[in-house]
């Protein structure tokens, strides 16, 4: 349980907004199936399963195989509740209180996914760039939800017109995180870094802005620390307006 706080702070508003705003009953009535969720950035996979676990089609997306690893594992290996001790602070001996702070052991996962996703339901992860997996899928997805990632592209332009580019018009994109870009201070790297004030008009052109507020979430924090991480989010629910996606952006994504 050491991350639930953390995850509901930045989980749930993203899924309120799914069940809110593209309610599975209503869309299987409509079109016959459950919608169909893409979380890009998916990490170890949790988002993507609390997904699934409400009845909607999903596909994780993720880059780092590092993360491909540890989510092949918890997902696809019937892991029992609370079966593997982690000590995943081991290494970290600054900001201590106590002496032993950092041989502190986690038990994971906090549950089984085995247990909660049937056979026959649309759930898979996919691994690679998200622009280079998703770009041609146009208009094929009804919801992304993107938590802590769009600051995670060279450019975030780039990003904006392909989510736009892939969600349907009348799908909702729902992104909860701040605006850290990982490559700003890369040397070599390109790196575009708008503030939400230059952000916000680009994603209005190809969507409806219906929620907008900013959310405090910490993100990787050992509460026991005597220093933590706690970021003032950005957490917004749009729904795609039927504008074709215009312009055209350099491939700096490999």
């Amino acid at each position: 349980w050491e991350g639930e706080s953390e995850r509901n702070a930045a989980y749930m508003p993203l899924v309120g907004a799914l069940e809110k705003f593209l309610p599975v009953d209503k869309h299987v009535k409509e079109r016959g199936k459950p919608p169909r969720v893409l979380v890009p950035g998916s990490g170890l996979g949790r988002l993507p399963f609390e997904v699934i676990r409400r009845g909607y089609s999903c596909q994780g997306n993720e880059f780092s195989y590092f993360m491909l690893l540890g989510s092949n594992f918890i997902l696809n290996f019937s892991v029992r509740p609370e079966s593997c001790p982690v000590q995943p602070y081991a290494l970290s001996t600054s900001n201590r209180r106590q002496h032993d702070d950092h041989l502190r052991t986690v038990w994971v996962p906090d549950v089984s996914p085995a247990e909660h996703i049937t056979p026959g339901q649309d759930f898979s992860m996919c691994a690679g760039e998200f622009v280079e997996v998703y770009g041609e899928q146009k208009g094929e997805w009804d919801s992304v939800l993107t938590c802590f990632f769009i600051d995670t592209a060279k450019n975030v332009i780039l990003y904006v017109r392909t989510i736009a580019d892939i969600i349907r018009t009348g799908g909702v994109w729902a992104n909860f995180g701040p605006l850290l870009y990982h490559y700003a201070e890369m040397p070599g790297e390109m790196s575009i870094e708008l503030s939400w004030e230059e952000l916000r008009p680009i994603i209005a052109q190809y969507f409806d802005i219906k929620e907008e507020n900013y959310q405090d979430a910490y993100y990787t924090t050992n509460y026991n620390s005597l220093m933590q991480v706690q970021y003032h989010c950005i957490f917004f629910v749009a729904v795609r307006n039927d504008k074709p996606v215009q312009g055209v952006s350099n491939p700096v994504f490999k």
